[in-house]
């Protein structure tokens, strides 16, 4: 509070100087009405002499790529955005487990849970011997642990999580062994959740810092694992960047959380039997309240198959469609993917 007392005070000290105009104006540091930067021209991608490497030279702010593709051929209404987090995401930690997979989804973006993770093995004194930040990995010395004559070291991962902003973080314990080549799995499942419970505290108590890695931020934010595919103004489906059992139980959250009762499922074939009951009420109305005039949403009651195919091994889609052929009002499918979409984490 004392600073930004100190900081106000100083401005108002400048503005009653005559000094201090270079502040404002077309050539000031806080410029009113210019608008130069409307009529900037692009400038082509910096050109490095022959032989140079160029592997660490990348764009401040690169333009993203655009998901969904098809824009409706005739006139349309704009549909109400996205939210930039999924609502069930509101805790800054949270330690999650699928079978022997055990991380910590953090509700920050790569870039910042980074630096997070190397201050935690500064203030516990564990030496580093490998850092990487675009993998994503950060990897310790060997280690004495207390009541064990072995020696063990720890390997932590930063991944991109499933929903905008978010990241997962991904602990492997390993023994001393003389081949010295990390295992698929932790050697201990209790050190390893041991550790990932410490340090997800560490993160939970220290998210208020802003420090940034934009190394790693680029590297590991790039892309995504979820993504919505626009068919047409009528029909989109989703692709999840996960395993199939991780994708299954991800989007079975998803669906409780968006307003769905899963009346059935048929694991082995990847499909649930939905019925929509319509989004809880909340300040600032519904998704569909820019869509339909009344308060008689014509979706609540129907029937919905959820189905989760595989594409490849790591990649899984994600259709919802209509059990009974009666037709949904137009745009009502795909609206209903979006509100699932955000509760999948």
């Amino acid at each position: 509070m004392i600073r930004v007392v100190s900081k106000i005070a100083t401005v108002s000290a400048c503005l009653s100087l005559a000094g201090c105009g270079y502040l404002f104006g077309d050539q000031g540091l806080f410029p009113s009405q210019n608008d130069s930067y409307k009529k900037a021209d692009e400038q082509p991608l910096l050109v490095l002499p022959e032989g140079v490497v160029s592997d660490h030279v990348d764009e401040v702010y690169a333009i993203p790529d655009i998901d969904n593709a098809y824009v409706s051929p005739g006139k349309f209404e704009a549909p109400r955005p996205e939210p930039l987090l999924a609502a069930a995401a509101a805790d800054a930690v949270r330690i999650q487990k699928l079978g022997d997979e055990t991380w910590a989804l953090v509700n920050v973006a790569p870039g910042q849970l980074w630096p997070q993770i190397r201050s935690f093995l500064a203030s516990a004194n564990w030496p580093v011997a490998f850092v990487d930040p675009r993998t994503g990995l950060i990897d310790t010395a060997y280690l004495p642990l207390k009541e064990d004559d072995r020696e063990a070291r720890f390997r932590f991962r930063v991944e991109r999580g499933v929903q905008r902003g978010t990241s997962e973080l991904h602990v492997t314990h390993m023994y001393q062994v003389p081949e010295d080549e990390w295992p698929a799995v932790s050697d201990d499942f209790e050190i390893e959740s041991d550790v990932l419970k410490s340090v997800a505290q560490f993160i939970a108590n220290s998210t208020e810092e802003a420090s940034v890695s934009m190394i790693a931020d680029r590297s590991i934010s790039s892309g995504g694992k979820l993504r919505v595919v626009e068919v047409s103004v009528n029909e989109a489906y989703l692709e999840v960047e996960l395993p199939f059992d991780r994708a299954w139980a991800s989007v079975q959250i998803g669906i409780e959380n968006s307003g769905f009762a899963i009346d059935d499922l048929n694991r082995s074939e990847g499909i649930f039997y939905v019925t929509y009951q319509g989004e809880p009420e909340e300040e600032g109305g519904s998704w569909f309240g820019w869509l339909f005039s009344d308060d008689d949403n014509p979706l609540i009651g129907r029937v919905f198959t959820v189905q989760v195919a595989s594409v490849d091994g790591g990649v899984q889609r994600v259709s919802l469609d209509p059990a009974t052929p009666e037709a949904i009002p137009e745009r009502g499918q795909p609206m209903l993917l979006s509100i699932l979409k955000g509760n999948i984490n």
